[in-house]
């Protein structure tokens, strides 16, 4: 058995991750660690969920680790993490002092949404690391308020997102802001030939390591999607969340106004209920976020700047009040539940609870103790003790033509059905 010790990874940095629950390398970690510690430039692909995170920053910290900055006048800015949201940017930056403990590296996060001041006042010393949304950094980089002349180390997460944002031509300028030596990292969950393009233009004498071209973690998650017409939609939603009675779920909607308005509904229904955009402050985004993992919410309402690195532990519900129109985004969302951090024997009781209490009895054969999904046709039924989540869907008569698209990029046969519950027209 392949362990992290096998790979090269540090005592301390064992440590560290085995506090937090890893027992052994996922598949994407056991053929990344060794490339990136390699000193290669590496372009991984590998499913949501099965810690990508932990695979680039583990090498990394443990190679910047190997030279002391911590009693320098100003530290250097050794590696830059560049990721799509200000959300994956905090969650980054956690994840860092979670693994990194100990090794005397300091990081700092930037993104928007926060006085540009009162960030590069937090540069005076300098740091080890930066995690970045492409934007401020950009933002600073114009000001002359930090300098990548000292880069080692440029991990690109989310990549897919991140060269489709439209901004091809900063991700350029920032390439040539740093040594050309300089070891470039991409991580995505999902491929594209934008990715590939820029993959050829920028990275050289490349490793390429595929985690498979099927999500497994969405083998773990039942996927139903309800036929839902014109105004009646609202309703159905109300009826969804009646049916499946649970303590959490994370709603999916496409814009601010569909947050705003879910939001405001849900609440007069008596969901308590929050929003996340992109134009809610940072300071209220991180509050709401927080409030929702810790139970204060039943329902967050959120456009997709959710969708992507985000872990929330224990969320076993996703709905999508709309469909989004890439397929990527569908399965980003559903990766939002069974994460590979639930502890298995955890996700097993929380499931067996939520078969015999809640409203899904038209899903469960209970004689043998599996999981029917009428939506989804399966050759064979799927263990309960495998489902760590359930992603639904109501699917508007306009979005009917999305379905075939997501089927096929999920790997299952996803088929439209009549909502279960009636409603009051």
């Amino acid at each position: 058995m392949t362990t992290f010790a096998k790979l090269g990874i540090n005592t301390t940095l064992q440590s560290n991750i085995k506090r937090l629950g890893y027992k052994k390398p996922t598949y994407i970690q056991e053929k990344s660690i060794g490339a990136v510690l390699s000193g290669t430039d590496t372009y991984a692909i590998a499913p949501t969920g099965t810690g990508k995170t932990a695979a680039y920053l583990l090498p990394i910290l443990q190679e910047l680790s190997q030279t002391d900055h911590s009693e320098d006048q100003v530290r250097p800015i050794r590696a830059l993490f560049l990721v799509p949201t200000r959300e994956l940017a905090q969650q980054v930056e956690e994840s860092i002092g979670q693994y990194g403990k100990g090794l005397k590296l300091r990081t700092i996060s930037i993104f928007g949404g926060v006085r540009i001041q009162s960030q590069v006042n937090r540069f005076k010393r300098g740091t080890d690391i930066i995690v970045a949304t492409p934007k401020r950094l950009i933002d600073l980089m114009k000001i002359k308020a930090i300098s990548l002349n000292d880069i080692q180390f440029f991990v690109m997460d989310e990549a897919d997102r991140l060269v489709s944002m439209g901004i091809y031509h900063e991700l350029k300028n920032i390439l040539a802001a740093m040594p050309k030596k300089a070891q470039k990292v991409l991580f995505s969950a999902t491929d594209s030939k934008t990715l590939n393009k820029f993959n050829q233009e920028h990275l050289n004498r490349v490793k390429i390591v595929k985690g498979g071209s099927i999500q497994p973690a969405l083998d773990k998650i039942l996927h139903t999607m309800y036929r839902c017409y014109g105004d009646d939609k609202n309703k159905h939603l109300f009826g969804l969340l009646n049916m499946i009675n649970c303590d959490r779920v994370l709603i999916f909607a496409r814009t601010k106004f569909d947050v705003n308005f879910l939001t405001k509904i849900l609440n007069d229904e008596g969901f308590v209920t929050t929003g996340i955009h992109n134009e809610i402050s940072q300071k209220q985004r991180q509050q709401r976020l927080a409030g929702f993992k810790d139970g204060e919410f039943k329902c967050l309402v959120a456009t997709d700047i959710v969708s992507r690195g985000i872990d929330i532990s224990g969320l076993y519900y996703v709905i999508n009040y709309d469909l989004p129109v890439n397929n990527n985004d569908y399965i980003h969302r559903a990766g939002r539940t069974a994460r590979t951090k639930t502890n298995k024997l955890e996700t097993k009781k929380v499931i067996a609870d939520k078969i015999e209490k809640q409203a899904l009895s038209r899903e469960v054969i209970a004689k043998n103790q599996t999981v029917f999904n009428p939506a989804v046709d399966m050759e064979t039924t799927v263990k309960v003790t495998d489902i760590q989540g359930h992603i639904f869907s109501l699917v508007s008569s306009s979005q009917e033509r999305l379905v075939p698209l997501i089927s096929k990029a999920v790997g299952k046969d996803i088929k439209l059905e009549r909502p279960p519950w009636r409603i009051e027209r």
